[in-house]
């Protein structure tokens, strides 16, 4: 039986996969990138399926997903982590909370692998997970080596992280030491402001669209459209966030890129605004 994209992304939408590979540690790992060279496929990384649209007739490829060998988070100090890819952001932010360390706060209730957080460099416009990377172990896809990028050599952006062939493999963080419940309040402050995605209520992706800037988020650009919850098919655009494409219930990957379409060019039309992608489109 297949594995189904819908079953692995938070959009619930996506057919079956060609090959599927979970691989428990590195050796596992290149072999499934071994695999995919040999049979001349493309490879996927995906890490907990957010910010991901996948194609209703699935992928004609492997798709990789980091196995429990790649969940860990370890203190190495008083004030350095290291976090395995496949570990959960909400696990780095419950832990380092307990553990009295601060600086990871503005990553509350963001969902998500610790891999594609760093992939997508998430996190807000005053504070952005590369502020807190030291170091990454990467696997290097084309050459089918690991390497060690120290943060300097790393072309972090916004919602972007150069990081295109490889994948991430753990990431060493560094923190700073507070008292746990000074930690803890400044943790629930972020999830407090973001109670709100809590109100979606039905499974989305996350942003869809890159803030052109500060003044002009895209949610706000969208909703001056008049497209709150404007529909085509099971996809809509959501009542809470304009931002955010939900699924009603059998969504296609169609009636997304339809909503997509029609968000682009209402924001070019009304305000001359080009909106770039934050999701990744399979």
């Amino acid at each position: 039986m297949p594995k189904l994209l819908a079953d692995h992304t938070s959009l619930k939408i996506g057919g079956p996969v060609s090959f599927w590979a979970e691989p428990r540690d590195i050796d596992e790992l290149l072999d499934s990138v071994s695999t995919a060279r040999s049979r001349k496929k493309s490879i996927f990384i995906i890490g907990r399926g957010c910010n991901i649209l996948a194609p209703d007739n699935g992928f004609d490829g492997v798709v990789i997903k980091l196995g429990h060998g790649f969940d860990h988070i370890e203190r190495q100090g008083e004030e350095i982590l290291k976090l395995g890819a496949g570990s959960s952001i909400q696990d780095l932010v419950t832990r380092a909370s307990e553990w009295g360390l601060a600086g990871c706060e503005f990553l509350a209730g963001i969902p998500g692998s610790v891999g594609g957080a760093v992939f997508m460099n998430a996190g807000i416009r005053e504070s952005e997970i590369k502020d807190i990377i030291l170091e990454l172990e990467v696997l290097d896809i084309k050459e089918k080596s690991v390497r060690t990028l120290k943060r300097r050599q790393i072309d972090f952006g916004y919602r972007s992280s150069g990081l295109e062939g490889m994948c991430i493999l753990s990431a060493l963080i560094k923190l700073k030491k507070d008292k746990p419940l000074s930690a803890k309040k400044r943790t629930d402050d972020f999830i407090k402001k973001r109670e709100w995605m809590s109100s979606l209520g039905l499974p989305s992706a996350g942003s869809v669209f890159k803030n052109p800037n500060d003044e002009n988020p895209a949610g706000r650009l969208i909703e001056a459209c008049d497209l709150k919850g404007w529909r085509i098919g099971g996809a809509e655009i959501s009542d809470a966030h304009a931002n955010f494409i939900v699924n009603k219930g059998g969504a296609s990957s169609r009636d997304v890129l339809g909503l997509i379409d029609l968000a682009r060019k209402s924001v070019k039309a009304k305000f001359g605004i080009d909106l770039e992608l934050e999701i990744k489109i399979l």
